[in-house]
């Protein structure tokens, strides 16, 4: 993945989707400001120095970068003592429905999938597990050797059906009713069976459960099952939905984790409006990344920093102007594709706002800060939730703005209010 040197190359480098590879991280990832690093390192350093398992929880708002940050973590464990377990809970399961019976499933088969690729399983404690869940979602022998034949293994073929059928989910949330004890215990064998077999701890990433859809799924999730979350003798990294902690019952939760982690947006304008130059020059650096800075015009480029200053935003703006640029049969992006770029994403958000979300943005613009007045109010945390209104961290805490992107529309909105 080379610097792309011409608009079509450069379209194409500018990918909304997390870090993966090691090619990507070595092309494309760029450090965070010193100022605001990434936690990670810190996290890192706390896993690899912990006398026993611990859990935590990941938050951050969406389009800050948690997922290439966890990727990023994934690579720096060190290998000769830990194993990782990494994967999206999106990818596997149907997030608009799905529990924590179906979760603690396939966290079990993705350590199970883990366990054959690393240790000789006792053939006992192996048995044990696979006819436990052939029980639950009663699967048949005959289907895991049709299916085997097929090369899709006996964790693979559970996680599917777990995805896919509707009614699989029926039996398996039935049977683990009053069975997700005995889940769990056979979840810490297989731990047990590979920790002690490997010499290595296992450390679990899980990925999305932050983008849980509904808000009442999100609270039973978490708050309602954290004493099972816990359980696993391994240990587990679960981001955490935004929203939720901004519940009064957050502080109850947080607790029973060893620490939760915030990964923040930083601003490229401080409260006064000045710009920070180390935070503009890492979206800078994000294109340059990506693509010769000659095929963009400089204030083209300012102009796309300072009307996002969110990482996945700014990356779909820049791959909107490229095109643009490209089919007015221009050699480098001007403020005018920028500018269509930006009023496109800047309807996207004006067309969901209320009167009283306008309100409430005037008020956050002017103070600085999001609260509802009581626990009944939830109109800041959906601000907050949508990016309409943005938290930062930066050298003088934390405070926040409305989206940078709607900056345009204040004074607009000041006039009817």
């Amino acid at each position: 993945m080379p610097k792309a040197t011409n608009l079509i190359g450069a379209y194409n480098n500018f990918v909304v989707e997390p870090l993966k590879t090691e090619e990507e991280f070595r092309d494309f990832y760029v450090e965070r400001p010193k100022r605001t690093p990434s936690p990670i390192e810190e996290l890192k350093d706390r896993i690899e120095n912990a006398e026993s398992a611990k859990k935590y929880i990941f938050l951050g708002f969406r389009g800050c970068g948690k997922s290439t940050e966890l990727n990023r973590l994934s690579r720096l464990i060190d290998k000769e003592h830990f194993i990782i377990v990494s994967y999206s809970i999106r990818e596997e399961l149907d997030v608009s429905d799905f529990d924590f019976r179906d979760f603690f499933a396939s966290m079990a088969l993705k350590i199970y999938e883990t366990a054959e690729k690393e240790v000789d399983l006792e053939t006992d404690i192996e048995e044990d597990f696979r006819e436990f869940m052939m029980h639950i979602t009663k699967v048949s022998e005959e289907d895991v050797t049709r299916y085997s034949e097929t090369g899709i293994s006996f964790s693979k073929l559970i996680l599917l059906k777990l995805g896919r059928e509707a009614k699989t989910w029926e039996y398996v949330r039935k049977e683990l009713e009053t069975k997700i004890s005995d889940l769990i215990e056979k979840l810490n064998w297989l731990i047990l069976e590979v920790e002690s077999k490997s010499t290595k701890r296992i450390v679990v990433i899980v990925d999305d459960l932050d983008k849980l859809a509904r808000g009442e799924q999100a609270e039973n999730f978490f708050y309602k099952n954290y004493g099972l979350l816990i359980q696993p003798n391994c240990f587990v990294i679960y981001t955490f939905p935004i929203p939720l902690a901004f519940n009064p019952y957050y502080e109850n939760v947080r607790h029973a984790f060893d620490v939760d982690i915030i990964l923040p947006h930083f601003p490229v304008r401080d409260g006064e409006k000045r710009i920070n130059e180390e935070n503009f020059s890492f979206f800078k650096g994000i294109v340059g990344k990506r693509m010769d800075l000659g095929l963009i015009e400089e204030e083209a480029l300012k102009d796309a920093i300072l009307s996002t200053g969110k990482i996945s935003e700014f990356i779909s703006v820049m791959k909107d102007a490229t095109i643009k640029a490209y089919r007015n049969e221009r050699t480098k992006i001007t403020q005018e594709e920028v500018g269509k770029a930006l009023e496109k994403l800047r309807r996207t958000y004006d067309r969901t706002l209320t009167e009283a979300h306008k309100k409430r943005l005037l008020e956050i613009y002017e103070k600085k800060e999001a609260r509802d007045e009581n626990t009944s109010d939830s109109t800041s945390r959906d601000l907050l939730f949508s990016l309409t209104a943005v938290e930062y961290e930066d050298e003088e805490g934390w405070w926040c703005d409305i989206n940078p992107l709607l900056m345009p529309l204040v004074e607009k909105w000041k006039q009817a209010d």
